[in-house]
């Protein structure tokens, strides 16, 4: 303990704790300009005494263009700063937001529940639909916990997948006829159009299922009633060795001003907000890790006149 003050000053550690650079750890830049500066007012000396003014002139032009460089890069360093404390407080406000509704309904229905059971005057039906409604909301507590963590692992770079061989057609009708009752209830026509002879994709089975969920259920979220969406999946030329698969709604649109925001993390555009107000922002985010991470690209095409058009690419197997 009486050495904690001096394991402080070991500015390397401190640099590694942060998960920086050294060229973006502000205490190590501190430490180089502050010998910098001491350099500099040493040579400046030196060269006075001992060089013509030109020379003079030069050499301090010189220190004064590496103070510059290096009080650049201990701005950065500090806007990553601010950019944390502003991402971690905005991930407190998203996880308590998300977090409060599933849990309110949890406790709700556990009170309920046991009112009933100390009454003796609640049917078995009831019991199961409250059951049901406490499993729903577990899940959708789980999911976001998942979903967390996966953020937590892509931003320390330990994000892996578990890649497996299978059909990319065959994911997606699964995925769809999950949907189906979601589907007709909101009076969407969806269609899917696959490729009969699409060859096999290598990837993550699982990620890849929560990629394409995120997206439909965006897609069927966003679109007004008896609006429409068409899911295509097919091989792209000239070589065929990569797969796309697109998914195009008639819904909201994203807004000019949100497009280049729309894969950060914990981001979600005005008009989405305001017509849902619940949502965590991740599944873009961690979309576009899961599709990079098996060798492929993710984008989008949007207007607030035709919907939005999101796709993404895989690699074909090779033999």
């Amino acid at each position: 303990m009486a050495f904690a003050p001096l394991r402080k000053l070991n500015i390397f550690a401190e640099c590694r704790a942060l998960r920086w650079r050294l060229r973006e750890c502000p205490p190590f830049l501190f430490l180089v300009m502050g010998g910098m500066t001491i350099f500099g007012m040493l040579a400046t000396y030196i060269v006075a005494a001992e060089y013509e003014e030109d020379v003079q002139i030069l050499s301090v032009t010189g220190v004064t263009l590496v103070m510059l460089i290096l009080g650049h890069f201990i701005t950065t360093g500090f806007n990553r700063m601010a950019e944390a404390n502003r991402m971690k407080s905005e991930f407190i406000a998203i996880v308590s937001h998300q977090l409060r509704s599933p849990l309110s309904i949890f406790k709700w229905t556990l009170d309920v529940v046991g009112r009933g059971m100390t009454k003796d005057s609640m049917d078995r039906g009831r019991i199961d639909a409250f059951m049901e409604t406490l499993t729903t909301t577990t899940e959708q507590m789980i999911q976001m916990v998942n979903s967390l963590l996966d953020v937590s692992r892509i931003e320390v770079g330990t994000f892996s997948l578990k890649k497996e061989r299978f059909s990319l057609n065959d994911l997606t009708a699964e995925i769809l006829n999950g949907f189906r009752r979601y589907v007709e209830t909101a009076h969407i026509t969806l269609e899917f159009t696959p490729d009969p002879g699409l060859p096999p994709i290598y990837a993550d089975r699982e990620r890849l299922a929560m990629v394409i969920q995120n997206l439909i259920d965006n897609a069927v979220k966003y679109t007004p009633g008896s609006g429409r969406i068409a899911i295509t999946a097919q091989a792209v030329a000239p070589n065929m060795d990569m797969i796309k698969w697109s998914i195009k709604d008639e819904g909201l649109g994203i807004p000019d001003d949100d497009k280049r925001h729309i894969f950060e993390k914990f981001y979600r555009a005005d008009n989405v907000r305001r017509h849902h107000p619940r949502g965590s922002g991740m599944g873009l985010y961690i979309a576009r890790a899961v599709i990079e991470a098996t060798g492929g690209t993710i984008g989008f095409r949007s207007s607030s006149d035709d919907g939005t058009d999101f796709w993404f690419t895989l690699p074909v197997e090779k033999a």
